[in-house]
């Protein structure tokens, strides 16, 4: 017997009170309301550039009332039934046929009621209340602050919300309300598995051990004759089958197979990311009675992490696959949309997941600025050897210690952990983004510490501890010690802004994990400078790469002729405040001066894309390329981020929202090739190296030559040569001479199965110059047609 799903999706009444009126029309479940209210005429733009405030009379209306009318379907026999709402946004009532079934609380979570229907006319309410007038009753203690002041966040303290949705550096102010994800009716039959928690136990030499731990819903009194039966499916081939004698509802078997009749799982570059069907049965003597089936890769993550690097140097942040360490190369990811709903449609279109792939990125990190992700995410990252990092929905705060909320943080917490926990792809949870970090920043002279911060240190951990045991989890990104927070704090001990480095008496000591945003033109310097193991967030900051979509610029051209040559104005993060818009075009004037010697117009506005562009793009290139050389003093590098998440002109990402590729794109693709020869200078000052690194379980034999450019586009060549380069490593294959003038390098290697390629900028050059390079290594890569900054 199957669970049998009846959608309740489609065309929905919306009626609502905006202002003392009463509107009625029809929206499209599920759907956030702002697209509703556009095409209402109650609001132009939900969305402007340039005014943070556009949906502000909205975020007070306190009865976004969703009404349909349906018929049930019959009731099989001993089926029970629930009406099932994967996710509200966020405080709401349901009624069902004129009575009350309960209140939705979490944006995050999903809601069921068990529910008698009638055959015909069942009428289903949804009355969604103003998370602003319930923030009012509901003021937060002295201990818990978002990152800024006068209350342009502070509603959100107690609140489970996406806080993307107050406005963010790449996000619009959008406080939502909706019926964001699927509705159904869910027959559920009376014989079922209830729970299923599935893990590679251990790997051994002639066997690998995959544990699973199971609940069971049945009426049957007496167990006597109830067998689990496992069995490892690669299609239609049956790679291993065991029963297993099910005395209980509950269990805990563990299912061996032979290593020579299975492949492992590996993150992508390592091997073959292999799925197998993994189909767990119940049977009641001969009877099959229940039945649960995903795909499996068979594999082991594990953590070797501290939270500090120690006087002695001592410390480490190291992820190891089957006992293989691996350096991460990839992403912060962040939801494709504002609208919850419409991130879901994007995710499980794919083409942005695609990019991480055409990006080769083995890693990404779900950050927790915005919401968990669709099912389609964990399922392609599982397919494509993509290990995920994932935050638990808190950014930019200190989160709340009040007694309710945290219980419904642990509610989430469980529904989350128990949805994504047999996703192979789950690397590590992370119980929040820069809320340890926040402390320091907006509470730095209080008595707060790091360890008192419930959320992160007592209530998630718990969770994990209880649902996912098998997996790590760390605190924070980046983690505060108490030692670390207060050595940092003590006002005469001298720290380095830049590195996160901390000096003491005993020596220097810094975090093993950092968010590193630096100017350029201290960006090289500041790299290698730092201590720390992993770079969890990586910019040039705060100068952002631009898109080159034109009815993007065209929204935000009124607010670049105002304030093109505006000195710099306060801001509150928002990237709709003028003050961010500010700072980011005096830092792009600056960066430009400093390396190209001149600004640019906004007539020039082509050109001071590609040299703002090209800026980004060689910091996000050393970022990479310099920890991949020093590996494993470095062990990743997560660059922020993938794609806009709404039409911006500039921002950290290297995609626009229309997944159109910014120049850093490109860079980065060169930059994550599994095998790579990169040149570097490992020392600031210090001479141009060719590094080899492999990131491959296999050995190569490297044939590769070095090609230069001089500022006047001739090309000679410097080097040639063959080495041999050990699987998962790297090694300096050779220091190269450079002439006093800045010139352009193509290297070209083959490991005899394909050729790559990739560039370096021996030093700064004329902004004529650069240009000049950049349209030969679009001619030297064949990206001529797709570096849209030099069209």
């Amino acid at each position: 017997m199957d669970k049998k799903i009846h959608s309740l999706n489609g065309f929905w009444n919306l009626s609502f009170t905006l202002e003392d009126k009463a509107y009625n029309t029809t929206i499209s479940v599920p759907c956030n309301v702002e697209p509703t209210l556009e095409k209402m005429g109650l609001c132009d733009d939900c969305m402007p550039a340039d005014y943070e405030f556009a949906t502000a009379k909205f975020e007070t209306v306190d009865d976004w009332t969703y009404t349909t009318v349906f018929d049930a379907p019959e009731l099989p026999d001993g089926y029970t039934r629930n009406l099932v709402f994967e996710g509200i946004d966020t405080l709401a009532e349901i009624y069902l046929n004129g009575e009350k079934l309960g209140n939705t609380e979490n944006m995050h979570m999903y809601y069921k009621y068990p529910v008698t229907l009638k055959p015909t006319g069942n009428e289903l309410k949804v009355v969604i209340r103003s998370v602003d007038l319930w923030a009012r009753e509901h003021p937060h203690d002295e201990f818990s602050r978002p990152l800024f002041f006068q209350g342009h966040y502070d509603g959100f303290m107690n609140v489970r919300k996406n806080r993307l949705q107050w406005g963010w550096d790449n996000a619009p102010r959008l406080i939502t309300s909706g019926i964001i994800r699927d509705v159904y009716i869910e027959d559920l039959p009376p014989k079922r598995f209830e729970s299923m928690y599935v893990y590679t136990n251990e790997i051994y030499n002639d066997y690998a051990i995959i544990a699973i731990s199971y609940i069971y819903k049945t009426h049957t009194k007496v167990l006597t004759n109830h067998r689990l039966r496992v069995s490892l499916l690669d299609g239609d081939e049956v790679i291993g089958t065991s029963l297993f004698p099910a005395r209980f509802v509950q269990g805990l078997v563990k299912f061996g197979v032979e290593r020579g009749k299975i492949e492992l799982w590996w993150p992508s570059g390592f091997g073959n990311p292999k799925l197998y069907d993994l189909k767990i049965e119940m049977l009641e003597g001969e009877d099959i009675t229940a039945v649960y089936t995903q795909k499996y890769g068979i594999r082991t993550i594990d953590v070797e992490h501290t939270d500090d690097i120690s006087e002695d140097g001592s410390g480490e942040f190291l992820f190891k696959v089957n006992g293989e360490r691996v350096f991460l190369r990839g992403t912060g990811w962040k939801p494709l949309d504002p609208y919850a709903s419409e991130a879901d449609k994007k995710t499980r279109a794919l083409d942005a997941l695609r990019e991480m792939t055409n990006l080769h990125c083995n890693f990404v990190r779900v950050l927790g600025v915005g919401i968990y992700e669709d099912k389609a995410f964990y399922d392609y990252c599982d397919e494509h050897g993509i290990m995920v990092w994932q935050d638990f929905m808190f950014a930019c705060e200190i989160p709340s210690k009040d007694e309710e909320y945290g219980k419904l943080v642990a509610k989430e917490a469980e529904q989350v952990v128990k949805k994504y926990r047999n996703h192979t792809c789950l690397a590590l949870w992370c119980g929040d983004n820069e809320c340890d970090k926040c402390i320091e920043w907006v509470q730095p002279t209080s008595q707060i510490l790091p360890s008192q911060v419930a959320i992160t240190r007592k209530i998630i951990p718990d969770i994990i501890v209880r649902f996912d045991p098998y997996r790590r989890y760390i605190h924070s990104s980046p983690v505060s010690s108490d030692r670390f927070h207060a050595a940092r704090h003590i006002r005469w001990t001298p720290r380095d802004e830049s590195t996160f480095l901390v000096h003491t008496d005993k020596g220097v000591f810094s975090p093993t994990e950092l968010h590193f945003y630096v100017p350029p033109h201290r960006f090289a310097q500041a790299l290698r400078e730092s201590k720390n193991k992993i770079f969890s967030e990586i910019a040039p900051g705060p100068l952002c790469a631009i898109s080159n979509d034109k009815a993007t610029f065209e929204r935000e051209r009124a607010r670049m002729e105002r304030l093109w040559n505006c000195p710099r104005l306060d801001s509150n993060g928002t990237h709709q405040n003028d003050g961010y818009f500010t700072v980011w075009r005096n830092s792009g004037k600056f960066e430009c001066e400093q390396f190209y010697g001149r600004d640019f117009t906004l007539g020039e506005w082509k050109d001071y894309t590609l040299a703002v562009n090209i800026l980004c793009a060689e910091g996000y290139k050393d970022a990479v390329e310099y920890s991949r050389s020093v590996r494993w003093s470095k062990t990743g590098v997560l660059w922020w981020s993938l794609c806009d998440m709404w039409p911006m002109a500039f921002n950290y990402s290297v995609m626009d929202y229309k997944l159109g590729p910014k120049l850093p794109y490109f860079w980065i693709e060169k930059s994550h090739q599994e095998l790579l020869l990169a040149a570097t200078r490992t020392e600031i000052g210090g001479e141009m190296s060719l590094y080899a690194i492999n990131d491959t379980l296999k050995d190569k034999k490297i044939t590769y030559s070095v090609k230069s450019y001089d500022q006047n586009g001739n090309g000679k060549t410097l080097a040639v040569g063959t080495v041999s380069q050990g699987r998962n490593s790297s090694s300096l294959i050779q220091r190269i001479y450079n002439s006093e003038e800045s010139e352009l390098w193509i290297i070209t290697w083959s490991d005899g199965e394909r050729e790559y390629k990739n560039h370096a900028f021996t030093g700064k050059a004329s902004w004529d110059v650069m240009k000049k390079w950049v349209t030969i290594i679009a001619k030297e890569f064949d990206l001529e047609d797709k570096i849209l900054e030099l069209k």
